[in-house]
């Protein structure tokens, strides 16, 4: 737990050190978004219903590739997860289609196991892509968002989500 909460630590430091060097016209965008779909969190191997929160602010803007600081809660009927870690976006020039991926991490808890016995995992990584597309001027439709989870214990949750994403 206590590497954990130094590693976010020092995201979010890295995160805010990069927003105050850069200039007013390169400064981070916010984001903040919603979605639902489904989880399937590995015990047992059906699946339920799945929601995500969460926010990413911009770090550094290099022609096409963006590249952010993304937080998010997984709240799912079997499963609830907190997780932080690099957002790399592709903002493609033709179409608005903005395809990323995520490597998080973070904390994952399983309240409603089988046995009755909950499992708490002292660190969980997510792998997340997906594709967003603009449909209004600050709003987008995260047409899939695909996580897969890499725990030390046996769960490999997997998510299937889509959503909104309202931005700053």
């Amino acid at each position: 737990m206590k590497s954990m909460k130094k590693i976010a630590l020092a995201l979010l430091t890295s995160a805010i050190l990069s927003l105050s060097s850069t200039g007013l016209h390169a400064q981070a965008k916010l984001a903040v978004y919603g979605t639902v779909g489904g989880e399937k969190p590995g015990i047992p191997n059906d699946w339920g219903t799945a929601g995500t929160f969460g926010l990413y602010v911009g770090v550094a803007h290099l022609g096409p590739l963006a590249l952010s600081v993304d937080g998010r809660a997984d709240l799912a009927s079997k499963i609830k997860s907190g997780f932080v870690g690099p957002r790399l976006a592709v903002h493609l020039p033709v179409v608005p289609l903005k395809p990323y991926v995520e490597a998080l991490i973070g904390r994952s808890s399983y309240p409603n196991l089988p046995n009755g016995l909950p499992l708490k995992s002292k660190l969980t990584g997510r792998f997340v892509a997906g594709v967003d597309i603009g449909i209004l001027p600050r709003i987008d439709w995260r047409i899939v968002d695909f996580s897969y989870g890499i725990t030390a214990a046996t769960p490999r949750p997997e998510s299937l989500t889509t959503g909104l994403v309202l931005r700053f």
